[in-house]
């Protein structure tokens, strides 16, 4: 029999972006971590999006972006699965890499590159 610990989905979300997942102990560092909302976001966060936040090992981390970035509740969509780790370190997370970036980090990325031409690509 196969398991499926790597796999959590909702079974709450609360208006202040915290999910609870199915599977949510015993999670390794490092640990694949694969999320699919069952919750429709929309549906319970009414106001401003908000950062999530999950509940792994009895504690509350941040979800994050591949580049470090909080995933707000109006980045991620329903029924889709998002692919990451649960890293264990000074600030526990969950990175998901295939998640959506936020438009404001990276047009401020953008904005920083041009400023400073020295971080950019000179590759022809």
């Amino acid at each position: 029999m196969t398991c499926n610990c790597n796999i959590h989905k909702t079974t709450a979300l609360s208006t202040t972006g915290l999910l609870t997942v199915t599977n949510p102990n015993n999670v390794g560092n490092f640990d694949p971590f694969k999320l699919v909302l069952t919750i429709c976001p929309n549906a319970v966060i009414t106001g401003p999006a908000v950062a999530y936040t999950v509940t792994i090992n009895g504690n509350n981390v941040p979800v994050i972006d591949r580049w470090g970035y909080p995933i707000t509740s109006d980045r991620l969509c329903t029924r889709k699965l998002y692919c990451g780790r649960y890293i264990e370190s000074e600030t526990p997370h969950v990175t998901l890499m295939n998640a959506l970036g936020d438009p404001t980090f990276t047009a401020a990325t953008a904005t920083n590159a041009e400023a400073n031409p020295n971080t950019r690509s000179t590759s022809k």
